[in-house]
């Protein structure tokens, strides 16, 4: 038997933002507390500011990918830690391109934007960039685990502090550990699509 998935009506889509939000914020602020940090010292761990980071926490603003992991790396955790979960998770999960959550790479009004392709409580953690030479990507990232960057399209750099740059077409990839200071840069006028594929630590 087919099964489809119907569109989801802009409301709907507000809400379910709203609601990963918020379940972030809750996750962030009871890290927060577990380890004895005040608000002022996470917020200068992560290279934010306080009220941004109270934003994020009272659930009223939906951090971009860059500051997720960012306040995952300052609090010892995985990003993955700070998403919201399933108790249970379904064993198979479809995802529709529709219904994927859009999340910005950082916080400047000209942003990649990223889909994240995998459910919530998954261990791996897919997102997909439809990125042009002129979109932010942020600054330097970093994460736990280890990182898988595929390009499906287009050509991009990645550079690695301390270690290099290297020029990726269509169909290469690259791994390396997210503990390495890393950013990247589309080249030429055309669109790059990237799938990054993040394996947090056990």
């Amino acid at each position: 038997m087919i099964r489809d998935t119907p569109e989801r009506p802009p409301i709907e889509d507000e809400r379910v933002e709203t609601t990963i939000a918020a379940a972030i914020g809750r996750a962030v602020a009871s890290a927060r507390a577990e380890r004895k940090l005040s608000m002022r010292a996470l917020a200068a761990d992560a290279g934010i500011s306080q009220p941004f980071l109270s934003q994020i926490e009272n659930g009223h603003t939906l951090p971009s990918m860059l500051t997720l992991y960012r306040l995952a790396g300052a609090l010892g955790l995985s990003a993955a830690d700070l998403m919201p979960a399933e108790v249970e998770p379904e064993p198979i999960h479809l995802l529709r391109r529709e219904d994927a959550r859009q999340v910005p790479v950082s916080e400047a009004t000209n942003a990649g934007i990223g889909r994240i392709l995998t459910a919530a409580g998954r261990r791996v953690v897919a997102t997909e960039y439809i990125v042009k030479a002129d979109d932010d990507m942020g600054d330097w990232f970093q994460s736990d685990g280890e990182l898988l960057v595929y390009v499906a399209a287009g050509r991009i750099v990645v550079t690695i502090d301390g270690q290099g740059e290297w020029e990726l077409g269509e169909g290469d990839a690259m791994t390396y550990p997210g503990s390495l200071r890393n950013v990247w840069r589309v080249l030429g006028p055309s669109t790059a699509t990237i799938l990054l594929v993040h394996s947090p630590d056990s």
